[in-house]
């Protein structure tokens, strides 16, 4: 089997992992999302979605802390993917084992944007409030991503406009899928 290539994107909730995702849809390629997979999963177990990030942390406990990596890795269908959530290093060497990864971008946003931007999200599972947003941040930093983040190889801010976010990360992939091809 033909390892596929990979961009993996890391960011604290909010940073604005969704929008590089659907930009790079916009620009027909293959995304997946690891909540997703976790909301999935969390969905089959009969547990309320508003559960999933203590699910993801038992599914880590119980299987290995790269576990949402390798049901991922399961879901990939093409030769090139952006896998958005990444939340520690034993995710990205469980990707990089499996696949053939070209790049893992973070992507950083200050704590208020971040914050704003969940509470207009308005997901199932996004924070309310201060105190539930500090939750799950620290939830977060328990699973590694802080160590995560600090070993990515590109960083894209995201603390602009949207527009000057999704502008940024259309360079980046079309700068990043022409060193792929070539």
């Amino acid at each position: 089997m033909v390892k596929a290539k990979a961009i993996l994107i890391i960011g604290m909730p909010g940073s604005g992992k969704d929008e590089f995702a659907m930009v790079a849809r916009e620009m027909g390629i293959e995304v997946i999302n690891m909540g997703d997979i976790v909301r999935e999963f969390t969905s089959g177990t009969g547990v309320s979605i508003s559960m999933s990030g203590e699910i993801a942390s038992k599914e880590r406990k119980n299987h290995g802390m790269d576990i949402w990596a390798k049901r991922t890795i399961e879901k990939v269908k093409s030769n090139f993917v952006v896998v958005e959530g990444i939340r520690n290093v034993e995710e990205i060497v469980r990707f990089r084992k499996d696949m053939e990864i070209g790049l893992v971008v973070g992507i950083s946003s200050g704590r208020d944007n971040r914050f704003s931007r969940l509470l207009k999200r308005g997901r199932e599972d996004d924070p309310r409030n201060i105190d539930e947003f500090s939750v799950r941040e620290k939830r977060e930093l328990n699973w590694g991503i802080g160590e995560a983040l600090a070993t990515a190889d590109r960083y894209i801010c995201n603390d602009s406009t949207i527009q000057e976010f999704r502008e940024k990360v259309r360079e980046f992939l079309k700068g990043h899928i022409v060193q792929e091809s070539s």
